[in-house]
């Protein structure tokens, strides 16, 4: 099988190669799958950069999320040979997703929502799941409320808009280019700004009435979550969900004491089995009722893998996918 690897770290284009290997072999509460598609996302590029936390040392396999058939699964695993399941890869470990197979551990891995494309399905855990994380089970997102996404034009970002306007919140998103801010306001935005710019905590004080925004929903970190907590509401929460500038925001505990906010991380691995299946049926009557539409906006296929890393992974609007094989 071929998967797409690098020995060291380094720039794309210096390290990662197409390579042979071996077929992986599952151990308790794994799956071998066959991967039909992948997402690809900032993190995919920070790892074979040396730069992401969860990939502390090489070989580097990129390729988080995966849609694929169930090939071969070791005890435990909860889904039979043959389901077509969205999950995890081992990245972790080196048997990433830009693979025609991969590992899925079983804590990760669940069947396809019906209506979603191969190219949808792929990365749906890393930005609609985690957006309905972080609004409905961390910050209980009211209707009403006004929900502010740094990075409203990425691939979570974007989500957490569209999820939010489902949850009844009036949405800012935060944007830097016209083409960023139209596919923002694509997935519902109420209102576009650019929070380093000089009015932005003026214009913000006038769209919630003085009132300040209630949740913020952080991809960014940087200067930009800097700037975002200037606008919190009284009882605010500041969700942590990445940070996209390189890094994360640096919250100061007397400005939350004394600005009376919260600040929680939010990562889709630490739920528990009850929230997993909150989501997934919150998400399901989501996409039934049309409230959501996860959008893919770049496709390449399996040898372009390189490609789409330098072109795409630093900066592209949406979610972008690897094809690796067709349903067979």
């Amino acid at each position: 099988m071929r998967r797409w690897q690098a020995a060291r770290f380094g720039e794309v284009a210096d390290v990662l190669r197409l390579e042979d290997v071996e077929l992986p072999e599952p151990g308790p509460g794994e799956a071998r799958v066959r991967v039909l598609a992948a997402s690809l996302a900032l993190p995919d590029l920070m790892m074979v950069h040396g730069d992401y936390p969860f990939v502390p040392e090489p070989p580097v396999s990129p390729g988080q999320e995966v849609v694929g058939i169930v090939d071969a699964a070791g005890a435990g695993f909860p889904h039979p040979v043959g389901a077509r399941i969205i999950g995890n890869s081992r990245a972790d470990i080196g048997i990433g997703g830009f693979a025609e197979y991969t590992l899925v551990p079983g804590w990760s891995a669940m069947p396809v929502i019906d209506g979603l494309s191969d190219e949808q399905a792929a990365g749906f855990p890393g930005s609609f799941h985690v957006a309905h994380i972080g609004l409905q089970q961390r910050a209980a997102l009211q209707p009403g409320e006004t929900l502010l996404v740094l990075g409203g034009a990425g691939r979570t970002g974007s989500a957490a808009i569209q999820i939010g306007k489902a949850m009844g919140a009036t949405v800012i998103a935060t944007a830097r280019s016209e083409a960023k801010a139209r596919f923002s306001r694509e997935q519902g935005a109420d209102h576009i700004l650019d929070i380093g710019g000089a009015d932005a905590t003026e214009e913000i004080r006038r769209i919630t009435n003085g009132r300040g925004v209630d949740v913020i929903y952080d991809t960014v970190g940087g200067s930009a979550a800097a700037a975002a907590t200037k606008t919190l509401a009284r009882g605010a929460r500041f969700l942590i969900v990445g940070f996209a500038s390189g890094t994360p925001a640096r919250l100061e505990a007397q400005e939350l004491l004394m600005r009376d906010y919260s600040a929680i991380g939010v990562m889709s691995s630490f739920r528990d089995d009850d929230e997993k299946a909150a989501t997934v049926d919150s998400l399901t009557a989501m996409l039934a009722a049309k409230q959501i539409d996860p959008p893919v906006t770049a496709v390449y296929p399996f040898d372009q893998v390189p490609e789409a890393l330098t072109e795409r992974a630093a900066g592209g609007a949406g979610q972008t996918v690897i094809a690796v094989g067709g349903r067979g």
